[in-house]
């Protein structure tokens, strides 16, 4: 029997540069969701009675609120990458370096989805106490949304390779996720830290895989 093998590789996290203007794959799988989300939760706002102008009027600040909420989330739990040596860094600006946190360089990378949860749902609940609005109904056309917003972004960690899990064998494997798992840690801490970590990241899953090979064998052999 012949096998069918689909390597899917990603081309990279831009999609087109032009001069100094770059558009990522992440950003505009994000703008797509969004766009998305309004529509689907206009429409079922509609139904379920809600004016359709509301979810215009809620937009701006959840989205602004949601991307606070996954920046600060996600430096929280990454803090040794942005202490020391790594507290500033610098955008450019009319040919002159403007030094800033880089806590707060979030076009560098770095978001996380249960921080724009949480900072999302608070802003949602001050929104309904300002406009007097059912907060329980909302949230029933909001979440739908959200879900679909969530399977679009996911495709930009693919483009950004990164989120990856195990390493595996089976024919639809992504190809590329080690280096890039390698690459991060090169950029953060150097290339000796980072062939610690890959190192340690293969022995953990090459151990996993091991146990469920011979779990299968066991098993095999018992029926």
């Amino acid at each position: 029997m012949e096998h069918i093998f689909l390597a899917l590789r990603s081309p990279g996290p831009e999609l087109f540069q032009l001069g100094p203007f770059s558009l990522r794959w992440y950003g505009l799988l994000i703008a797509i969701s969004v766009l998305v989300g309004l529509n689907l939760s206009g429409e079922l706002a509609s139904k379920k009675g809600l004016k359709k102008s509301l979810i215009n009027d809620l937009l701006p600040i959840l989205v602004l609120a949601s991307v606070i909420g996954a920046r600060i989330y996600y430096v929280a739990f990454e803090w040794r990458n942005y202490i020391g040596k790594n507290f500033w860094s610098s955008i450019n600006f009319l040919n002159l370096n403007i030094p800033i946190p880089s806590a707060i360089e979030i076009w560098g990378g770095g978001i996380a989805i249960h921080g724009a949860l949480i900072i999302g749902t608070l802003s949602i609940i001050f929104f309904c106490r300002w406009r007097k609005e059912p907060f329980w109904d909302l949230i029933d056309v909001l979440v739908p949304s959200v879900a679909l917003g969530q399977a679009i972004g996911r495709w930009g960690n693919f483009f950004n390779n990164e989120a990856f899990g195990i390493p595996t064998n089976l024919p639809w494997k992504l190809l590329g996720r080690l280096l890039a798992f390698r690459s991060r840690f090169v950029s953060k801490c150097g290339t000796h830290c980072a062939k610690q970590h890959t190192r340690r990241y293969t022995r953990r899953h090459t151990r996993r895989h091991t146990r469920q090979h011979t779990d299968r064998q066991r098993n095999n052999k018992v029926t």
